[in-house]
């Protein structure tokens, strides 16, 4: 296992990640060249074996928008993705249908997609459709020379297609698809290269500086408040500029979502943002880092790997080395591979820190007692 390797990479910015769903080779890429569905093409109809949650959508009604959404069990960014996607179906509720599509792959069947909107579904206010032929993934994925998952396609009042790519766009897509103010291809391309750019600067260089380019984004789109999948890098920032009053105010609004949403990543990025090297000291912070850190536990289970060595980073920085040791055994013990030899090398700086802080409050007693003797005499 490197899953845990691989999402501290990430940081707390969810970014474009999209995980392969086939293997590339030379018959693909050539499929690639030969795109059959665009935007401004008819809208494929959507063949599922089986609706999960919500109603069948049998075809796509007139002056009604639709997101078909492509995902699969075993991917980590898709997942990350559902409770976004869940407050927008929420927020167009009157004007949209976002249908969350699963196809059976050798590690994607029915009993595991059926077990996952069983488990998650209540919480996820969209429809969900299993399909176990490849069929409506040819139609639109292959079709539209797309490799990767998670995929959005936005079919618009029409019928036609509006939009094609990662569903983290939605955000800037939807409402101008809605109104009947979208540019088609162009103004999607513009929309991408815009908010790759913001993405840039929301992960490097000075905070402050990342913040007021935020701000000037926020103004040019129109927009009323910060796009939820962009809160977690806004906490992040924040903290680095030690607004500590805003940083707490966003971080409580963000735990009582993941909560409510049962958003695992979303609870892991605020509780990594409010335990960073510039939250160091502020009790405030932490404590609500702690929280957000017991609620991806919650929400992960006690056998989620990396929501263990997250309560054990997060008592770490809190300064509670016996809890940090406690936890780091624990995952450990879930972990193999890298991910273990990664995880035991740590387990050994919190017992160091331990024995560090042990030695100190034993030289400290002992000093106490030489002033008390010294009193005494």
């Amino acid at each position: 296992m490197r899953m845990l390797i691989a999402v501290l990479a990430l940081g707390v910015l969810v970014g474009f990640a999209a995980a392969d769903d086939d293997k590339k080779d030379d018959k693909k890429e050539d499929k690639k060249e030969e795109k059959k569905l665009a935007i401004g093409d008819a809208a494929p109809p959507v063949k599922a074996t089986k609706w999960l949650q919500g109603d069948e959508v049998k075809k796509f009604e007139k002056d009604r928008v639709y997101v078909v959404e492509f995902w699969a069990t075993w991917c980590g960014p898709c997942i990350a993705q559902m409770p976004h996607l869940s407050e927008l179906q929420q927020q167009y509720k009157k004007d949209l249908t976002i249908i969350g599509l699963s196809s059976k792959d050798p590690n994607n069947d029915e009993d595991k997609v059926v077990e996952f909107v069983k488990k998650r579904g209540p919480k996820l206010k969209y429809t969900f459709a299993y399909a176990d032929n490849r069929d409506t993934y040819e139609a639109y994925m292959e079709a539209s020379g797309q490799n990767g998952i998670p995929c959005a396609f936005v079919v618009d009042k029409a019928g036609k297609i509006a939009y094609i790519g990662h569903p983290v766009f939605l955000d800037f897509v939807l409402p101008k698809v809605i109104s009947g103010k979208w540019g088609g291809a162009k103004e999607a391309a513009a929309v991408v290269k815009e908010v790759e750019a913001l993405f840039k600067t929301l992960n490097g260089g000075d905070a402050s500086e990342a913040l007021e380019k935020l701000a000037a984004f926020e103004k040019k789109q129109g927009l009323k408040e910060t796009p939820g999948f962009i809160k977690g890098a806004k906490l992040n920032l924040l903290v680095k500029a030690k607004k500590i009053d805003e940083a707490k105010k966003l971080g409580e609004e963000l735990v009582a979502k993941g909560v409510k949403n049962d958003d695992a990543r979303g609870l892991f990025s605020v509780s990594l943002a409010l335990r960073s090297a510039e939250a160091k000291g502020n009790k405030e912070l932490m404590a609500l880092s702690l929280k957000a850190a017991e609620a991806m536990l919650k929400s992960a289970g006690e056998k989620d790997l990396l929501a263990t060595y997250n309560m054990a980073e997060t008592y770490f920085a809190k300064g509670d080395k016996e809890k940090a040791k406690e936890y780091g055994k624990k995952a450990v013990a879930l972990a193999d591979g890298n991910d273990k030899e990664f995880l035991e090398k740590r387990l050994k700086e919190y017992e160091g820190d331990a024995k560090k802080e042990d030695k100190k409050k034993a030289d400290k007693k002992k000093e106490d007692k030489k002033k008390e003797d010294k009193k005494d005499d």
